[in-house]
């Protein structure tokens, strides 16, 4: 990997893993984290700053779950076969993709539901989005083969968790896979066709 690639991956990884590890050693940390960094309707347009950084805070104190286990795989993986730039693209522009249709679709459903109501008070935050993101830009450019199993894998593991648990999140991250895989087929044809090195896979 090249030094700026390497660089990139260090610093996306920082950026994701830092407050995690911050609240893993302080938890009164998170609660401050979540009322100065999380993200609602709201909050979006007073406060837009919380749209850059409501991604790098977690839904719970410390090294969530997998979380942080994921970050370290994709990141990388992403960095060693794209340009150092588009990391930050890859991250932040899929979780938009999964965030902000959801919430103006929560926003929408309030005026006629409570439930929905109670939903677009509660702050979101989390990196998954983000990760799913980079994941697919990742598997987009293995060698064919792995490349499709790669991306069905992806697909089907977020289009499962959505079917089974209809959590909002869940919805974020099949808005998010789904905008990159757009995204992606448009800019470099299916998975597996052009791989990093050559001309025509740099957008």
């Amino acid at each position: 990997m090249r030094r700026g690639r390497a660089a990139a991956a260090l610093g996306m990884l920082a950026l994701v893993l830092a407050p995690q590890v911050a609240s893993e050693v302080r938890p009164g940390l998170h609660a401050w984290l979540i009322a100065h960094w999380a993200l609602t309707w709201d909050l979006g347009w007073r406060e837009p700053w919380r749209l850059v950084l409501s991604p790098l805070v977690q839904p719970r104190p410390g090294l969530v779950g997998t979380e942080w286990l994921f970050a370290l795989a994709v990141v990388p993986a992403s960095a060693w076969r794209w340009p150092a730039r588009l990391l930050p693209v890859g991250f932040w522009g899929a979780d938009a993709a999964g965030t902000w249709p959801t919430l103006l679709g929560v926003r929408i459903a309030a005026e006629w539901s409570d439930h929905a109501a109670r939903l677009l008070e509660a702050p979101d935050a989390g990196s998954s989005s983000g990760l799913f993101g980079l994941a697919l830009m990742a598997a987009w450019r293995l060698p064919p083969v792995p490349s499709a199993g790669a991306v069905a894998g992806i697909v089907v593991f977020v289009a499962g968790r959505l079917a089974v648990f209809h959590r909002l999140f869940d919805l974020e991250h099949a808005l998010a896979v789904s905008a990159v895989m757009l995204f992606l087929w448009a800019r470099q044809g299916p998975p597996g066709q052009r791989q990093a090195g050559t001309p025509a896979a740099r957008l």
